[in-house]
């Protein structure tokens, strides 16, 4: 049971075709037989009752013995009890009138014994040329068998790939689908194993999609509801002390300007997560796509003191989504303005693949297994409210806590690998790897 359809389709065809041919070839053998005893007991009645009114027409007892070869293999012999014929073997003088089979060594005798004058007639047929006939139209037979079941065996090949070739089609638009996996590769698998594999690889890549759907959803529904709440209270404030100055103003007025931009940063990235296809795969120049993110970037990445070293090499090309690519680089790069500045960020190129490394800080061990969590960067930020940030710094940017986690995302949609590590040299820096494939 563990074969695969395949072999069992073609070995079950295999075995009914062959079985078949075997039982009309025992069929066929049995008629032979049966067909081949009943010409020579037809033969040898016929030729008694033709000779008796012959040997009649000369007297009515036998003056000599009547020996004769009538034919290959057909022998004649008449007698009387006064009258014998010295070559009748002994064996024949016992039978009684009527037809006989007497077994011999290598053949077998039909004998017709019947009444002719005072005494008997004796018809024997020996069966010596008709064995031999019969070997020759046996191996004839197991040829037929054995070429039938090699035929058969070719053909059930052909019509098992066939027969299967929908579920392997099945199975390999599954295993597309989840490019994450690794397929079954194996010729002797059992096709209904890998289909049931790769389709609870899908069922667990849909289940963890909802569940993780279910979860970004609830994040950015808590954090617009923080914002709004902020919005509404400070604005509240506000109308219930109208007499409150400007410079009281001020901090609850760039309070809600802030809240209001991380809402549309996090509605606008999670709008992009969630429409992208990334389907439109073409040879990239990596480079040119590494200058437009600079470029994109550059106000904010001055405001903050992050200086960009594009590194890539010249004509680094990859078939891949450009689309794809310039979504993770902007989460990476923009990650950097946040957290690293004032620092130099380098993307430099390896193989099938880019690295960012930046001379910023860097991130605690505690923190590096997270850094690809929702919002963590928002829930680091609650956790240091008492430390003290000076006007401008990247702390004090807009952030939604969500770019790296988009980035990690569109990876994994893509088969793309990216890692961190920190520090990345010298104590400090972050480094992160992207590479274009499940592996280095």
């Amino acid at each position: 049971m563990k074969r695969s359809l395949k072999r069992r389709i073609t070995l079950v065809l295999t075995s009914l075709v062959s079985l078949a041919v075997c039982v009309t070839a025992v069929l066929t053998y049995g008629v032979y037989l049966h067909v081949e005893k009943k010409m020579v007991r037809d033969l040898i009645d016929t030729e008694s009752k033709r000779l008796v009114p012959r040997v009649s027409r000369f007297g009515d007892e036998w003056t000599s013995a009547l020996e004769r070869d009538m034919a290959p293999s057909m022998y004649v012999w008449g007698e009387s009890p006064k009258v014998r014929a010295a070559s009748l073997p002994d064996e024949l003088r016992g039978l009684s009138i009527g037809l006989h089979e007497l077994p011999r060594a290598e053949s077998t005798w039909h004998v017709a014994v019947v009444k002719a004058r005072d005494g008997l007639l004796y018809v024997v047929y020996d069966t010596v040329v008709l064995d031999k006939q019969r070997q020759d139209f046996t191996r004839a037979l197991l040829a037929i068998v054995l070429g039938c079941s090699i035929f058969a065996m070719l053909l059930s090949g052909t019509v098992a790939r066939w027969l299967v070739m929908p579920l392997n089609a099945l199975t390999g638009r599954l295993t597309r689908w989840v490019p994450n996996s690794v397929a079954v590769d194996s010729p002797h698998a059992n096709e209904a194993d890998r289909l049931m594999e790769v389709f609870n690889r899908v069922q667990d890549q849909v289940d963890a999609a909802i569940a993780d759907q279910r979860e970004f959803s609830a994040n950015l529904h808590h954090e617009i509801r923080t914002a709004l709440t902020v919005i509404r209270s400070d604005a509240e404030l506000m109308l219930r002390y109208s007499t409150m100055g400007l410079e009281q103003r001020r901090p609850r007025l760039e309070r809600i300007v802030k809240s209001v931009n991380e809402i549309g940063q996090s509605l606008e990235s999670t709008f992009s997560l969630a429409h992208a296809r990334f389907e439109d795969k073409a040879r990239v120049d990596i480079h040119a796509c590494v200058e437009d993110i600079f470029e994109s970037q550059s106000m904010e990445a001055h405001k903050a003191g992050l200086e960009f070293v594009n590194a890539v090499q010249p004509g680094h090309e990859e078939t891949i989504s450009r689309q794809a690519l310039m979504t993770v680089m902007r989460n990476i790069v923009r990650n950097a303005v946040l957290h690293a500045a004032p620092a130099r960020l380098t993307v430099s190129s390896i193989g099938h693949g880019l690295r960012f490394a930046d001379s910023g800080p860097g991130i605690a061990p505690s923190e590096l297994p997270h850094v690809f969590d929702r919002y963590f960067s928002n829930r680091r930020a609650d956790q240091r409210q008492h430390e003290q940030r000076e006007p401008g710094a990247a702390a004090d940017m807009n952030q939604a806590g969500i770019g790296l986690a988009i980035a990690k995302r569109v990876c994994i949609m893509q088969s793309w690998t990216l890692d961190v590590a920190s520090p990345a040299s010298d104590g400090g820096g972050t480094c992160f790897t992207l590479f274009f494939g499940q592996e280095a």
